[in-house]
């Protein structure tokens, strides 16, 4: 501030340094227009009203400093100081929100087809365990123990106390009455895993 005003300009900063709320609405008043006018400038990428918000913050921040100013030049460059490094730190925090916005739009595509072959995979895995289900119960048991379990049609045979003959016949047996049943997809997954 001028000359004219160094007394004037000592007294509100002492007012303002002991608290006074009139001597902060003063320098709310003098500083306030041309600091949202600076962060505007600064922060137009923002989105609208972040400037005035950012304005906010500094006022506040020069509130919690007060007792630490020895001239109203230090309260100025404070003020500019502090909306210039809150403008940078949102604008960089913009660019971090728009670069994760853009990877997300670009893998959308991906992710859709993703959700989509899980989705059919999960209905196919569905349809063949319901078809298994149908099955005879020898036969059932022999194919769930071979598409569930993986077991080879010897393990098949220890484990249920039958010849292997008799494995690989209800397997077979089992495969032609779900080929009748089962779609031309669901009947190649099964096949894929016996």
């Amino acid at each position: 501030m001028n000359a004219t005003n160094h007394i004037d300009d000592a007294e509100l900063l002492q007012q303002l340094r002991d608290g006074n709320q009139a001597a902060f609405d003063t320098v709310f008043r003098l500083f306030h227009p041309a600091l949202c006018f600076f962060a505007k400038r600064l922060a137009f990428d923002l989105p609208k009203g972040q400037a005035e918000e950012i304005v906010q913050d500094t006022f506040v921040k020069l509130w919690e400093r007060r007792a630490n100013f020895v001239d109203l030049t230090a309260v100025k460059a404070f003020l500019y100081i502090t909306t210039r490094n809150a403008c940078l730190n949102e604008l960089d925090k913009e660019k971090v929100r728009n670069k994760k916005e853009e990877r997300y739009l670009r893998a959308m595509p991906e992710l859709e087809d993703a959700i989509v072959e899980e989705i059919i995979y999960a209905e196919v895995l569905r349809e063949v365990a319901h078809a298994i289900d149908t099955l005879p119960e020898q036969c059932q048991r022999i194919v769930k123990m071979a598409y569930e379990e993986g077991l080879t049609a010897k393990e098949i045979a220890a484990s249920l106390n039958i010849t292997v003959s008799t494995v690989n016949n209800q397997k077979s047996r089992g495969i032609a009455l779900l080929k009748k049943r089962l779609s031309d997809t669901g009947f190649a997954f099964l096949l894929f895993f016996l």
